[in-house]
């Protein structure tokens, strides 16, 4: 029967929830499952489309891969590899009932498509070009939202890794009840139906919730104090502006017309700092090898387009004749390196 959990899902379990080292476990093995499936149909993929298409739908088909191992698992009421391998089963948080067919679709869905859908939409979003956009749409609430988020994307995504992420994380190691976001969205928990040895422990991940606590406790008063900084540094710079304004006043109120040939403005040309162009996140980010993950030396191609250092992606095919990212066969004769890039 692939349907077990169908014919029980209004009794009422009464089991323990799982514990964080379980759930941990759980969820390495679901991942490193769905890397291997990933992987063969990026293959089937290669074979059918092309190795230019392949890559050019990479996305899709990882999309593709876990909607097929979460759609044929959790969305048929069955357990993951993972939750099998660790004795745990998903429950209604508020019920303590299995899960219905609407909260396994928002599971799924959460997992799996929606990420992809964020992804392509902010993508689609930067690419637009704002000579694209009418006087209309100018005027309009969708041109000002799709604005704001264009203007504030990269703020927004920072906050959320350095602040939301190891809020949710830190959550997770004391109380143990949601490690990934769509759980937590969806109410849905873990059960654990084995039973424990007489000499067996369930231990839990307390001290890393407290570390990560300390840890965003350490980042905020840094933060704070960064901004006090700041602050304080535009006041004496507001200041020492307008005392040298009223400075400029006085002199050209005293000075005569024959003081033309007065370079004394030369001075404050000179001791103004020159203004360095800092690199912006994403641009860092693009010259990074994604190996080393370091600024790339001696940038170097595969014939998938990705870019690694030359010594980097050396030694790798070296020991695996493949693409580090898109898992494409990758000789080392193959290899191009690239000049003034």
């Amino acid at each position: 029967d692939i349907f077990p959990l169908f014919s029980m899902a209004q009794l009422d379990i009464d089991f323990p929830f799982g514990a964080q080292p379980d759930i941990i476990r759980a969820n390495q093995k679901d991942v490193y499952y769905q890397l291997v499936l990933q992987e063969q149909m990026t293959r089937v993929a290669q074979q059918f489309l092309g190795a230019r298409r392949q890559h050019q739908w990479q996305k899709e088909i990882n999309t593709l891969s876990n909607f097929c191992y979460y759609g044929l698992t959790t969305l048929l009421g069955t357990q993951t590899l993972g939750e099998e391998y660790c004795d745990l089963v998903q429950i209604n948080q508020y019920t303590h009932t299995f899960p219905g067919m609407l909260r396994r679709c928002m599971l799924v869905f959460v997992q799996t498509v929606l990420p992809y859908v964020y992804t392509r939409g902010i993508s689609q979003l930067k690419r637009n070009s704002p000579q694209h956009i009418t006087l209309e749409n100018k005027q309009g609430l969708k041109h000002s939202v799709q604005q704001f988020i264009k203007t504030h994307i990269h703020a927004i995504q920072e906050f959320f890794v350095k602040n939301v992420r190891p809020v949710h994380l830190a959550i997770f190691y004391f109380f143990g009840a949601y490690y990934n976001f769509s759980k937590r969205f969806t109410g849905i928990r873990y059960i654990f139906t084995r039973q424990l040895g007489p000499n067996e422990q369930r231990a839990g991940y307390e001290i890393l919730g407290i570390l990560i606590t300390l840890q965003l406790l350490i980042q905020g008063g840094l933060t704070i104090r960064k901004r006090i900084a700041e602050h304080q540094a535009e006041k004496q710079v507001k200041s020492s502006e307008v005392e040298s304004d009223l400075t400029e006043e006085k002199k050209r109120d005293n000075h005569d017309d024959d003081d033309d040939d007065n370079f004394d403005f030369m001075d404050s040309i000179m001791s103004e700092p020159e203004e360095e162009e800092e690199m912006s996140y994403e641009a860092s980010q693009m010259l990074k090898c994604a190996l080393c993950l370091e600024q790339r030396t001696m940038t170097t191609t595969t014939p998938c387009g990705h870019l690694f250092c030359w010594n980097c992606i050396v030694e790798w095919c070296q020991n695996k004749a493949e693409c580090p990212l898109c898992r494409t066969g990758v000789n080392i004769s193959h290899l191009v390196p690239l000049s003034n890039f």
